[in-house]
């Protein structure tokens, strides 16, 4: 680090430089130097962090559970065990300067409801956000996000569109895919042409819009229940892409009858039979 200006010692050919002893916020190593001191303190006090996802601390034995996921320095803090999670809390405010926010209602865009049901997760206000953004709150409502049986590729002919607003509105749709399965497949398939984008494509986008406009608080429903039972669904096309004759693949799979993940994926290689494929 260079000394600020105005500084005492900085002469011309002075040699003297600051020793930076705290990570500051712009600063590159910032992030990774304050992720790795919390993470020091947590294991510290007894949690393991998760070899699945880094940010996942857990605590617990086979009665009760306490989990923390982080995200820069916004925490969630859940389980069966109201004294340690009280204790976690105490911990964190003597090691950091924080404060608790009470229930879950807002989580980097995602909006939490608590219902009789259970716990309802969507992103409505990031759905009229984006519909604001592209002048698009005043259309035709559709039902479905793309047309069925509708391939998409590049061809010479083609009307070019804007490349940055192309990129720009894919890359704004495939955030709310965290709580809307319903766009994986579509999303999937408009993102492959970023590099390229024409008329047809961008027709494409303005129908998933307008299929968001129709449903904007659409999202997903955590209900009670004591089945964990595991099940899952998947399915794929038959040399679906025009271009090289790959096929697109999805699954969704369901924990007590619970969606917990799913994803459209066009797959790396090419399928020699529908067997195969199948």
């Amino acid at each position: 680090m260079e000394l600020p200006p105005g500084c005492m010692l900085q002469t011309q050919g002075s040699t003297q430089v600051c020793r930076l002893r705290k990570s500051l916020y712009g600063l590159k190593q910032s992030s990774r130097a304050w992720f790795g001191r919390f993470t020091k303190f947590m294991k510290s006090i007894g949690y393991k962090q998760s070899n699945s996802d880094h940010i996942l601390f857990l605590k617990g034995n086979k009665r009760a559970i306490i989990a923390l996921i982080v995200y820069v320095n916004d925490m969630i803090v859940t389980g069966n065990d109201p004294k340690e999670k009280e204790a976690l809390q105490n911990h964190l405010a003597q090691e950091f300067k924080m404060k608790s926010l009470g229930h879950l209602k807002h989580f980097i865009g995602i909006e939490v409801s608590r219902l009789k049901e259970g716990i309802f997760l969507s992103q409505r206000k990031h759905a009229l956000d984006l519909l604001k953004e592209t002048d698009m709150t005043v259309c035709s409502l559709l039902s479905t996000p793309i047309e069925e049986n509708l391939k998409l590729s590049i061809h010479p002919q083609q009307i070019h569109t804007n490349k940055e607003r192309y990129q720009r509105l894919v890359g704004r749709l495939m955030y709310p895919v965290h709580t809307r399965p319903d766009l994986a497949y579509v999303l999937s398939v408009i993102s492959q042409f970023m590099h390229s984008p024409s008329e047809e494509h961008m027709k494409v986008v303005t129908r998933v819009l307008r299929y968001l406009k129709s449903s904007p608080g659409k999202g997903i429903l955590f209900t009670k229940g004591e089945n964990l039972n595991i099940e899952g669904f998947t399915n794929v096309d038959w040399a679906g892409s025009i271009e090289d004759r790959r096929f697109t693949s999805g699954y969704f799979t369901f924990m007590g009858g619970i969606l917990v993940t799913w994803r459209s994926k066009k797959q790396e290689v090419v399928a020699r039979s529908s067997a195969e494929a199948e």
